[in-house]
């Protein structure tokens, strides 16, 4: 039973989305059409779903009445997700929103209220939960098999890459790496541990990126390009074995408009005395660092590398306590997709929805609140010098995610 899609956004992630929900199903799912007012964007996508072209319409109303899409995709830039997701108000079929929510505290709570009286489905695009080392590592936890959790490690170590030379080296238009990027790994943290957190403390530095060159300056036309270590120079080098990885974008990370802080850590604490740690770092990548995750429990341990060296695969070692020496260690060919092979599972369960074989959305707004609830607590604790309590910033209808219903 073939499906169509429509596409709210066919820049970074709506032509990614396009290419991997087609491969995924064998084609069951197809394009209804795109909304994309970027000439250059609309020729990419197209370019990058080796077709000649896509059906183009102006706007979401367009789409809705002449594309007749089974189901929507809201890729645009995270400040427009809300905006765009209100002119969904009317469609009932499944939507997958792309994350962040959005990009402010007051938006992200609106989509959240958005969602409990949409009529519709409502999934969020947090694809590592699908992801096949995830699963297995949730399944070894359930088992038991690490005791009682008691506390995680993770941290996150990339270069400028998509981060900053594109629009989310801004916190007006990306709203800031810990809704951003951190958002993955904090909704991974809550989804392995079952951890409901309640505190976190944050030190947050801007300590390489900004600058006084102008906004649109690219590497591409910079004339010191071959002299900084941080551009963009070929369009591709280091990541040539990941098809489905756009870089192209190549806006100058020591423009007047940067001010997203480049390195960050923060403590969590947890209710039931789980605690925990989060850190991230933009300029100081390391070969098979790219994310390592260490959860220990009263019985022993796990600690995922997702892209171990030299090939990219992802490990789970599992430590059993007080056994010095033994380790069981599992491995996952993530065979060229970013994401440790996420997406195919995200996009099939995406096309279930659409045929009504599944009901239920495996990756909720309310747990994408949680997640992100945390990063902007976070954010306001590096602002405050002090530990910051989610309760103070999840609005009062909202609190019910704080007592773990419908978040994990």
């Amino acid at each position: 039973m073939s499906k169509r899609i429509g596409i709210i956004g066919f820049g970074e992630m709506g032509k990614r989305h396009a290419l991997e929900f087609r491969e995924a199903t064998c084609g069951m799912i197809t394009i209804a059409g795109v909304v994309e007012p970027d000439d250059l964007k609309y020729r990419q996508g197209c370019g990058w779903n080796h077709l000649e072209e896509i059906p183009r319409y102006g706007s979401i109303t367009e789409l809705l009445e002449r594309g007749k899409p089974d189901g929507v995709l809201i890729t645009s830039p995270n400040y427009m997700h809300y905006a765009h997701l209100l002119e969904l108000a009317d469609f009932h079929n499944p939507i997958l929103l792309e994350k962040p929510l959005d990009t402010t505290l007051e938006n992200i709570v609106r989509i959240v209220r958005f969602a409990r009286g949409h009529r519709g489905i409502i999934l969020v695009d947090h694809v590592m939960r699908y992801a096949p080392i995830i699963q297995e590592a949730k399944r070894m936890i359930e088992s038991g098999l690490i005791g009682k959790v008691c506390s995680f490690e993770f941290s996150q170590r990339i270069d400028a890459g998509a981060m900053y030379h594109t629009f989310r080296r801004s916190i007006a238009k990306g709203g800031g790496h810990m809704i951003e990027k951190a958002t993955h790994d904090l909704d991974v943290a809550l989804f392995l541990t079952g951890a409901m957190p309640e505190n976190v403390v944050m030190v947050s530095r801007r300590q390489l990126y900004g600058g006084t060159r102008p906004d649109d300056l690219c590497c591409s036309n910079c004339p010191d390009v071959l002299k900084c270590d941080s551009a963009n120079l070929s369009h591709r080098n280091a990541v040539d074995n990941f098809k489905d990885i756009d870089v192209t974008n190549d806006l100058c990370v020591f423009a007047r408009e940067v001010d997203v802080p480049d390195n960050e850590s923060c403590l969590i604490q947890c209710r039931g005395g789980i605690f925990g740690s989060y850190s991230h770092n933009y300029f100081s990548r390391q070969a098979g660092r790219s994310r390592s995750y260490e959860i220990i429990g009263t019985k022993g341990a796990l600690f995922l590398e997702m892209a171990a060296a030299p090939d990219y695969q992802g490990v789970i070692h599992y430590y059993p306590r007080n056994l010095e020496g033994k380790t069981d260690v599992r491995k996952y060919n993530y065979f060229g997709k970013i994401h440790y092979n996420g997406g195919p599972y995200l996009a099939r369960h995406f096309y279930s929805l659409m045929t009504g074989a599944e009901t239920q959305p495996y990756t909720t707004v309310d747990q994408a609140f949680l997640a992100e609830a945390l990063g902007l607590a976070a954010m306001e604790s590096a602002k405050a010098g002090r530990f910051v309590s989610l309760a103070e910033i999840v609005p009062e209808d909202l609190k019910d995610v704080l007592n773990g219903e419908n978040a994990q």
